[in-house]
């Protein structure tokens, strides 16, 4: 009648280790470097403003983080840059996605002049919204 004998052994499905192992390198590069740029911002020390009204920030994978401190250097992130080649990078940032926030975090001590340079850069490169970042009121 046909039917496979007792004596053959059934095929085993197997699965494709190099696959799963490119998978979790992946993953774990991917892990990595978003947990380095989620820390980028608190690299630069300042001393942020109190707010009352101040609520705490979303989450988000993307968005921009620039740092004025104290001395009043600027930072994108977690590297110094100057003012005039800020809406530059901006500009580059925007072409990935205009919804990105930008986070403006300023020493207390700054000048008001470098908020609204910064201020400006963003609007001109595209990405309109600016959230300045405060620390609560105790």
């Amino acid at each position: 009648m046909g039917f496979a004998s007792e004596s053959r052994e059934r095929a085993r499905p197997v699965l494709p280790l190099a696959g799963m192992v490119d998978i979790l390198f992946l993953l774990l590069i991917f892990f990595m470097s978003t947990y380095s740029m989620r820390e980028q911002e608190l690299m630069v020390d300042v001393g942020l403003p109190a707010s009352e009204s101040a609520e705490p920030g979303s989450n988000e994978a993307l968005k921009v983080v620039i740092t004025a401190d104290a001395d009043g250097r600027v930072f994108l992130g977690s590297r110094v840059i100057e003012l005039t080649e800020l809406e530059a990078e901006l500009k580059k940032l925007a072409a990935i996605s205009t919804d990105q926030p930008v986070i403006f975090r300023g020493d207390i001590e700054i000048d008001y002049g470098i908020i609204l340079r910064v201020i400006d850069a963003a609007s001109k490169a595209g990405l309109p919204t600016v959230q300045l970042a405060a620390s609560e009121a105790e």
